[in-house]
């Protein structure tokens, strides 16, 4: 019996000439370490939907009417399980609903594969119903893309379908080959992972389950030897060796040139004593390396860590905070503590900054490194760009991506051979002000009524949940705000790519579905509204899954533009929408919660830990609370 037999069965009845594309569909996904799978429905996906759920080897973790909300759960789960995950979509408009979750996997270096099931190549143009441009909508937004041919009844045309799926597959952890923008820079984006897209045309008119006949000889190709066949690793990119003794020696230079021009200007910094610097490391969403791996390398270095929360730095056992004992290890800082106080960081003299991942969301913090413009900056990130808006001077050869932890560990060492380490006054200084910011920070929201920033800061103290979600626009800056640096792992996730609120409640669902652990996601009103086709999708979760829904009346966040003073701002911009959450968890068969205080929050998290399944609970507060208690907040802190 051919190996391949099972994988064919699964897909039709009898063998079949679409059997066999599913089976070489199926078998190249798991060659390139795909294991897990949403299956988007229809009738031309069919055959595809049903072969991978009958397939052992293959997760199929939820099935979801709507694709749009299915990608983002496949990006959820692509997060949590650090591992590529497929979404199979029927004919038509579905692919076209992937575009918001692919936009977000594209930018943020997540690994997701598309499979679009298609009516027959010899069909388009001809006018025929339920048919796209399957890869013109998703051109933008993957690493690569292939359209097979129709299934034809040959050997060699199985062949030359493996070698496309097996080439295109390679792509999605990153090309070898670096692609060159028009000014002969290599575009490190592209040698990131990300996702890629299959198109899959299938024989027949109506569903790719009508059986055509398929010979012995094509069905023993799928499991035939590929021609260069080789370990799907070879091509991952090493940019992160790259980095060498030769570009410490010139970092080095920059700052002894930066030192020199100072000292000229007549900087009033410190003398500093030999072999020590004052480095700095700012962490953000998507640090493009693990954080035991980003954390080894702050207490190797000595830099103090200013960690945006969706770095998920603030929660790991071997993060020392701002209130630790002085001494060795990564110290973690909240930034707002430290920059916004009435002591504050601002006019800290780095001499060398290195940046992890995405752009931190605090606003003082943009401002404090845009101040130290002149400071040499070594940026890595899983998804490189190749220029960074914070800081214009970064030299291209410091811009890395695809550091492993080894990598990572070299880098370290030639930082503290060539460059220098963290004296214990530079971590002390920054320390200590974070702990000063901290204090006030907790005794300005202890005194607070229940409002949008109690209730947040209230929300991330909440113990027994594995990990946490935060949505985009006001629930991430709460976040970054008030979920404070602590010893006990915590996992923590933001979508902070591209996609604003986009498919935040879909995206928690993915992650819960696969870690299997109770979690919580803090979301705004109009995120809910804007995924509430995820709904559905709840109803397939089977874990504790605690959904917040910060209900402040619409778009709170640009109550802090001067926007806001606009006489059509209500109408047009916060744009307030009525609903009844309650009866949306009733009718989607869902627990509900509401919280009004602090008691009735505790009462409420207190009971989505102990519920297999997803509770929707709602923290009401005023709809303009959030700016007022943000206001005193800073009042506090002497913040501007």
């Amino acid at each position: 019996m051919n190996r391949y037999d099972g994988a064919l069965a699964a897909a039709v009845d009898s063998p079949s000439l679409n059997g066999v594309w599913v089976a070489c569909v199926i078998e190249a996904l798991l060659a390139h370490g795909v294991r897990h799978a949403v299956l988007c429905p229809g009738g031309r996906a069919s055959a595809m939907c049903l072969a991978m759920e009958r397939d052992a080897r293959m997760n199929v973790a939820l099935v979801s009417t709507d694709e749009r909300s299915g990608a983002f759960a496949a990006l959820g789960m692509a997060k949590a399980h650090g591992a590529p995950v497929a979404v199979v979509t029927t004919s038509g408009s579905a692919v076209a609903n992937l575009l918001p979750a692919l936009v977000e996997a594209e930018a943020s270096g997540i690994p997701l594969v598309v499979v679009s099931c298609d009516r027959p190549r010899h069909l388009r143009g001809a006018g025929f119903g339920q048919m796209a441009d399957h890869l013109g909508a998703t051109a933008a937004a993957t690493r690569a893309q292939a359209d097979l041919d129709d299934p034809v009844d040959a050997p060699e045309a199985v062949m030359r379908a493996r070698l496309t799926l097996d080439a295109v597959l390679r792509q999605m952890a990153g090309s070898v080959h670096p692609e060159q923008n028009g000014d002969g820079h290599t575009s490190a984006r592209r040698a990131a992972p990300g996702p890629v897209h299959l198109n899959v045309p299938f024989a027949g008119v109506y569903d790719a389950l009508e059986t055509l006949p398929v010979r012995d000889a094509t069905i023993a190709a799928v499991g035939a030897p590929l021609d260069g066949e080789r370990d799907a690793r070879a091509d991952a990119d090493a940019r992160g060796d790259a980095w060498s003794r030769d570009d410490a020696s010139r970092l080095a230079g920059r700052i002894g040139q930066l030192r020199a021009q100072r000292r000229a200007n007549g900087d009033p910094s410190e003398t500093l004593a030999g072999g020590t610097l004052n480095g700095l490391i700012v962490a953000g969403a998507e640090p493009g390396a693990t954080p035991d791996a980003i954390l080894a390398f702050a207490a190797a270095t000595g830099y103090p860590v200013l960690a945006d929360v969706g770095s998920g730095l603030r929660a790991h056992p071997s993060a020392r905070g701002a209130q630790s004992a002085p001494g060795a290890g990564a110290l973690v800082l909240n930034p707002f503590d430290a920059l916004a106080s009435r002591a504050p960081m601002s006019d800290a003299r780095c001499e060398l900054i290195v940046r992890f991942g995405l752009a931190p969301v605090l606003p003082t913090l943009h401002e404090f490194l845009k101040a130290n413009a002149d400071v040499p900056v070594v940026k890595i990130a899983a998804c490189a760009d190749e220029r960074d808006y914070l800081h214009p001077a970064l030299d291209p050869r410091d811009l890395l991506s695809g550091v492993d932890a080894p990598a990572l560990d070299r880098l370290g060492a030639q930082l503290r051979a060539h460059v220098g380490v963290a004296g214990e006054a530079w971590r002390m200084r920054w320390a200590d002000r974070a702990a000063h910011g901290m204090r006030a920070r907790r005794a300005c929201v202890a005194r607070l009524p229940w409002g949008e920033v109690s209730a947040a800061h209230r929300l991330l103290d909440a113990e027994g949940f594995a990990f946490v979600h935060v949505g985009n626009s006001m629930s991430v800056r709460h976040a970054d705000i008030g979920y404070d640096v602590r010893t006990s792992a915590q996992d923590l996730y933001v979508s902070r790519g591209v996609s604003g609120i986009d498919g935040t409640l879909s995206t928690f669902l993915g992650e819960a579905l696969a870690r299997r652990e109770p979690g919580l996601l803090l979301v705004g009103d109009q995120a809910l509204l804007h995924d509430l086709a995820a709904l559905a999708c709840a109803q397939r979760v089977d874990v504790p899954a605690c959904v917040c829904i910060l209900n402040n009346g619409g778009g709170a966040i640009f109550d802090y533009l001067p926007l806001a003073a606009d006489p059509g701002y209500a109408r047009t911009i916060r744009n307030r929408y009525g609903f009844d959450c309650a009866a949306l968890a009733q009718g989607f068969g869902l627990r509900y919660r509401r919280a009004s205080s602090c008691v009735t929050l505790d009462e409420a998290l207190a009971a989505a830990r102990g519920h297999t399944g997803v509770t929707l609970v709602e923290l009401v507060v005023q709809p303009h609370s959030g700016i007022a208690q943000m206001h005193a907040l800073a009042l506090a802190l002497g913040a501007k």
